[in-house]
């Protein structure tokens, strides 16, 4: 079930942590009567400082840096997450990490879950593993996993963050040169 509503959403501090912003934020979304919802709207100022947070984190910690493999985001089509999303009883999407190649790169498995946060199909599945079939059959619950986005393809992130620092912003402030190798 689906309502227009408008919400305030999350907004970010100047250090670009979550919280709520009195911004009305209006979106088609899934209803809920929890007060903790998933996967709530943000403002284009939380979207670039949990970005810079991440980023910031990588820099502190440069070990992890090639876990990644010059790879920094995941994408999925709008049909693959449809398929997902387009399953009986489905109102979340769950992302796991992932290795689904030899190179060892980083990536997300999607699986849909009911509003109880159970697996979708977890029936079949749970079929599935007793009897150590892992065949496809037509009433397999739907798992979507999809490649790594390129590095920054067309730089377009870079530009908004390089924009956003030169204004002094504290919502881009870590050096992404140090993450993006040239």
């Amino acid at each position: 079930m689906s309502d227009l509503m408008s919400l305030a959403g999350y907004g970010c501090n100047d250090q670009g942590h979550l919280n709520p912003t009195p911004e009305q934020l209006a979106y088609q979304m899934p209803f809920t009567g929890e007060p903790a919802t998933y996967g709530m709207p943000i403002t284009v100022a939380a979207y670039f400082g949990m970005l810079n947070n991440f980023y910031k984190f990588l820099i502190a910690n440069p070990e992890l840096i090639p876990l990644f493999q010059g790879s920094y985001s995941v994408d999925f089509s709008k049909a693959s997450l449809m398929r997902i999303l387009s399953q009986e009883g489905c109102e979340y999407v769950r992302f796991h990490f992932a290795i689904p190649e030899e190179d060892n790169k980083l990536s997300l498995v999607a699986e849909g879950l009911t509003s109880e946060l159970g697996q979708v199909g977890y029936a079949q599945l749970l079929q599935k593993v007793t009897d150590n079939n892992m065949l496809h059959a037509g009433g397999d619950p739907k798992v979507e996993e999809r490649g790594n986005g390129k590095p920054n393809p067309d730089g377009s992130f870079l530009q908004l963050f390089q924009i956003l620092k030169g204004h002094g912003s504290p919502l881009a402030t870590a050096d992404l040169d140090l993450v993006f190798k040239k």
